[in-house]
């Protein structure tokens, strides 16, 4: 799906986004998530950070279904390489020899 950035710019008078812009912009990202858009890791990292602070935006029970899903899949791609130890356990013979 395509990426689509809900970044809000501030203009040179560096506007104050109010908590409820805030809202504002976790709904968007969630309604993307609801029809299959992929967000971007801006975006990822936006929903993350705000969850931990407001639980109204998540009340709607196919935002939590979208918010759920997101999380599976950003936690799931966090994860360390499969081939990571044995890429470890290489470099350290080649180190040793």
């Amino acid at each position: 799906m395509e990426n689509t950035s809900t970044k809000q710019t501030n203009s040179a008078t560096h506007q104050v986004i109010s908590p409820a812009a805030d809202c504002d912009r976790v709904n968007m990202i969630l309604d993307q998530l609801v029809v299959g858009h992929e967000p971007t890791v801006e975006d990822e990292e936006y929903i993350v950070s705000h969850s931990e602070d407001c639980s109204p935006c998540f009340e709607d029970i196919t935002k939590q279904q979208a918010f759920i899903g997101f999380l599976t899949s950003y936690v799931g791609r966090k994860g360390a390489p499969t081939t990571l130890p044995q890429t470890i356990l290489s470099r350290l013979q080649v180190e040793m020899a």
